[in-house]
């Protein structure tokens, strides 16, 4: 059986001192939608222990999820690159969303430019088209970092760019995927979405 181990953002409450570990419920539902039949767990924060974590939760197939940008929270650009090498020493596929494909693409040597006004205009909190293998879809964007072909690894094909502006909009090799679009944020579920991730992990 596919259990899917989707890493937690670190939040903050108002009046509260301490941090917590959480997730967008729109995980819950897509994952419950599009993946029926797998188990999904979530992984917190645990640094260099989210290898031990993962391990006796028997995860087979990691999301490294989105939200806030690299730095903002140490500790969790620690956990996530924990995860992502005990990931790869184990051959276990990984999936990065937005922010997940920073981290990867960070992690590869790979540089993060800060997008410019009209970066930010077209891929914050908007959709836009990408040229998917050669194919038009539209996707949602809530990013104001670019990623741009010259840095990318090149171990990583280009599975996807921006139409307007180039930008790189998802990457893959055999063992990673990533993507700047959001799959769990679509208020329409998208079958391409589903059945990308489900090639890949099947490959």
């Amino acid at each position: 059986m596919i259990r899917f181990g989707i890493t937690m953002r670190i939040t903050e409450a108002n009046g509260y001192e301490e941090q917590r570990e959480s997730i967008a419920s729109d995980w819950c539902e897509y994952m419950m939608k599009a993946f029926p039949k797998a188990q999904f767990v979530f992984i917190p924060n645990l640094e260099y222990s989210v290898k031990q974590y993962i391990q006796e939760l028997d995860v087979n197939v990691l999301i490294i999820s989105g939200g806030d940008d690299l730095g903002l929270y140490p500790r969790r650009d620690r956990s996530e690159i924990f995860a992502l090498e005990y990931a790869l020493e184990n051959h276990i596929p990984v999936i990065g969303v937005c922010r997940g494909l920073q981290l990867i693409h960070s992690y590869f040597g790979g540089q993060i430019i800060e997008g410019n006004a009209e970066f930010v205009k077209d891929h914050r909190a908007s959709k836009h088209e990408i040229d998917f293998k050669g194919e038009s879809k539209i996707v949602n964007s809530y990013h104001t970092n670019e990623i741009v072909e010259e840095s990318i690894s090149a171990q990583f094909e280009i599975i996807a760019r921006c139409k307007a502006d180039n930008s790189v909009e998802a990457i893959q090799n055999e063992s990673i995927l990533a993507m700047m679009w959001h799959p769990e944020r679509d208020l329409v579920f998208v079958d391409w979405n589903k059945e990308l991730i489900e090639n890949f992990i099947n490959t």
